[in-house]
């Protein structure tokens, strides 16, 4: 089995992408990134009354750096954007426990620039926030190999499981981030189509997108499956 290895910086551009799809001002698109960092940062908290400090003291420090007092509803939408982001780590990304130092998302020759820094290096990803619905078809073929070759992993890796040291543990912190990477990636491409099949007048086109956002739930549970097999933990995932 071929695995691309994905490093920290990585596996937070794929987390981040979601949360910038389609939003239309740069300024949001900063704030959401911002958000993910600070989220991912909190996620690493083991304790939700570790979380939920770390989460007051961030809106206590933004209160305090704005002069006016500002509305009950932004301190409340500000702690649950939070929130959820530091769920959607932990569900996703719960064996990576490195710390983004920083998360900028700046504007270079017309496109959107993702800096990350993590584990003392600095990275930079190329992302396309408005992509065009006529590469829907690309896509498909995408999802269409990611669940052949997914739902092949999953025997494979019983197989494998079941003979002892066929894996070492660097194979399996590989296979492990190259699966849960691909989850976060599905969660992108779910993003993506939702809002296409909303924009999209056709009853035809409308259907198949909704057709691949079955396939897309079908194997973000297979990856879990092979998560789980290869951590050899039921609730690894979870």
């Amino acid at each position: 089995m071929k695995l691309k290895s994905y490093n920290v910086a990585e596996c937070f551009s794929t987390f981040a992408l979601p949360h910038i799809l389609y939003v239309d001002q740069l300024a949001d698109r900063e704030k959401a990134v911002m958000i993910c960092c600070l989220g991912w940062n909190i996620a690493l908290f083991d304790s939700l009354d570790q979380q939920e400090e770390q989460i007051g003291r961030l809106w206590e420090r933004i209160h305090a750096d704005n002069r006016k007092e500002p509305w009950p509803c932004l301190e409340q939408g500000f702690k649950q954007d939070l929130r959820a982001v530091v769920r959607q780590k932990r569900l996703l990304f719960p064996w990576l426990h490195s710390a983004i130092k920083s998360a900028y998302l700046v504007r270079v020759d017309q496109h959107d620039v993702l800096q990350v820094t993590a584990n003392n290096s600095d990275h930079e990803f190329k992302v396309v926030t408005h992509p065009d619905p006529m590469g829907l078809p690309k896509i498909i073929e995408q999802l269409r190999l990611m669940q052949e070759n997914t739902q092949k992993q999953v025997d494979l890796v019983r197989r494998l499981r079941s003979v002892p040291e066929a894996l070492g543990d660097i194979a399996i912190t590989k296979m492990i981030t190259a699966y849960c990477v691909q989850r976060a990636d599905l969660l992108g491409y779910h993003q993506l189509l939702s809002l296409w099949r909303e924009t999209q007048p056709a009853p035809s086109v409308k259907r198949v997108i909704a057709h691949w956002l079955g396939v897309i739930a079908e194997i973000d549970k297979t990856s879990e499956a092979v998560i789980q097999t290869l951590a050899g933990d039921p609730d690894y995932a979870s």
